[in-house]
């Protein structure tokens, strides 16, 4: 079987059999695959490619349809990569296209020559094929005045009476090219034939798989008030764009306090997403409704939580009250938003009243427990929380970690030292790694040197970064060098791990070691 670069000899030069078009397409298949993962190589062979099957109709065809399928971000590279101006693509050899096919007349649209592209624009199959619809928006940033012009003729006639799909073809270019000098009026164009389009065409539009058309259609429709309270509900409760339920929140938001509507809040107010829930619960303080204050104020969003202890203030209650009473019941469900709702507002005196929770069955409750701890009083636990350090649950050593690097608090060394043992899951050791580190400079060498050549990888690798980030970062502020003992143990180590940390860290500690006393 030919290789690739073969075919595109063969095609280059018009000279292919019968029997080689379906490999070609199969070429062309792998070349599309590969230049839209990013393949630069790949890219440029595709554009020899497509030249030479241009002038074929079958194969025009068949690889124009190709193209199409793979995105708007494809016929963007594919653009570059035809007329490259940049580092990078190589500037290919180019015979004179004629207009047989459509996929001639875009690949002329892409072209080095200003002439070419316009005489391109101005046929018919660029209106005619909504597969060439990207390469007239595309041009329509093109540096030669008169090719703007001809392309802005091409895409205000597409735009004139557009479908679903040829807004979303448009728009999905035209967002990705916006940033252009010129990319601008292209989006102005599209956004007023989305507002120009009729509810069930922006709301299909509404509906892309692409997130930039989708969220962009939104946020027309939401600036021309092109969406009914319904489908504003809808969007904040379900639309997977963060952003978008986020938009549409507030604007149900702005809607039910103008008027007065509090059972459309109450819906939103068990929306899974905490931004929506957080419009809602604002929208109902700011109207006088504080009733669903204390429901919230275990909620997992700290901006949730704080405005549900507005909500308990305005009410005149005091939500810390509300956090003692119900933490005071070890049986409680919600602990973890509990504890983390006292560490909002709580005091230094409230510290005794985490303490029972960092034994807790639940290592996410046993997480949050510490630091709240760290909020409220850092050093109220520290006893208890140097106990932690091998807590099987990942989540709760880091936050046992952070918190005692707030507090400074020393560690019995040789507590951190056995915490480093093979036996110790990869957590506690990274944990005692860390601690380690703190202490001096030599107890972080050390530390660095035994895990360097450990046989888990994750630790090595931390390791030889850190060590290597104490050799350009730290090692020049070294002005007193180990014990003897010491010393000899670093020597040994360094013997042991000079191939895996590497010469410059290597020479770095050899230079140190004998140098600095």
């Amino acid at each position: 079987m030919p290789h690739h670069s073969d075919q595109v000899r063969q095609l280059a030069e018009g000279d292919y059999p019968r029997a080689a078009r379906d490999l070609i397409q199969d070429t062309i298949h792998r070349l599309v695959a590969n230049a839209a993962r990013g393949g630069r190589y790949d890219l440029d062979d595709l554009v020899r490619t497509l030249t030479g099957a241009a002038s074929d109709a079958e194969l025009a065809a068949g690889a124009l349809d190709t193209v199409s399928s793979a995105g708007p971000k494809l016929w963007i590279d594919l653009d570059a990569a035809s007329r490259p101006s940049f580092y990078g693509f190589t500037r290919l050899t180019r015979n004179q296209v004629t207009l047989d096919t459509p996929l001639a007349v875009a690949l002329a649209a892409c072209g080095p020559d200003g002439r070419e592209r316009e005489q391109a624009l101005m046929h018919h199959a660029m209106r005619a094929d909504p597969r060439l619809y990207p390469v007239a928006v595309i041009r329509m940033t093109d540096w030669a005045a008169a090719v703007r012009k001809r392309a802005e003729d091409v895409v205000t006639a597409i735009l004139a009476h557009p479908d679903r799909a040829t807004l979303l073809t448009v728009l999905s270019v035209a967002l990705r090219i916006s940033g252009r000098e010129r990319g601008k009026h292209v989006i102005a164009l599209v956004k007023d034939a989305l507002l120009h389009a009729d509810d069930a065409t922006l709301a299909a539009v509404r509906q892309s798989g692409d997130l930039r058309s989708r969220r962009f259609a939104f946020q027309v429709s939401l600036e021309g008030g092109r969406m009914d309270e319904l489908g504003l509900v809808a969007a904040a409760l379900h639309e997977n764009d963060i952003v978008t339920r986020t938009r549409c929140a507030e604007a149900v938001a702005a809607q039910a306090i103008s008027a007065r509507r509090f059972e459309i809040l109450e819906e939103l107010l068990g929306a899974a997403s905490s931004p929506v829930r957080l419009e809602a619960l604002t929208a109902l303080v700011r109207l006088g409704r504080t009733g669903a204050g204390p429901r919230f104020l275990d909620d997992k969003a700290s901006m949730v939580r704080l405005t549900a202890q507005w909500a308990v203030r305005r009410a005149g209650g005091d939500p810390v009250e509300l956090y003692r009473r119900r933490l005071a019941e070890r049986s409680e469900p919600r602990a973890r938003g509990l504890l983390a709702g006292l560490g909002d507002c709580g005091t230094r005196a409230d510290a005794d009243l985490v303490l029972p929770y960092l034994s807790d069955s639940r290592p996410r409750v046993r997480a949050e427990a510490v630091r709240t701890l760290r909020r409220l009083d850092p050093t109220a636990g520290t006893p208890s929380l140097a106990g932690m350090l091998d807590d099987p649950a990942p989540v709760v050593v880091r936050n046992v970690v952070t918190a005692l690097r707030t507090t400074g608090a020393e560690m019995p060394v040789d507590r951190l030292w056995e915490l480093l043992d093979p036996s110790r899951p990869r957590h506690v050791r990274q944990a005692a790694r860390a601690l380690l580190g703190m202490r001096d400079t030599w107890s972080r060498v050390k530390a660095d040197l035994i895990l360097a050549a450990d046989p888990d990888p994750v630790l090595s690798e931390h390791a030889v970064a850190d060590l290597d980030n104490w050799r350009v970062r730290d090692s020049a502020s070294v002005y007193s060098g180990p014990s003897e003992a010491l010393r000899r143990e670093l020597e040994t180590l360094l013997a042991e791990t000079e191939e895996i940390i590497g010469p410059g860290s290597t020479r770095m500690l050899h230079w140190i070691l004998r140098v600095v006393r």
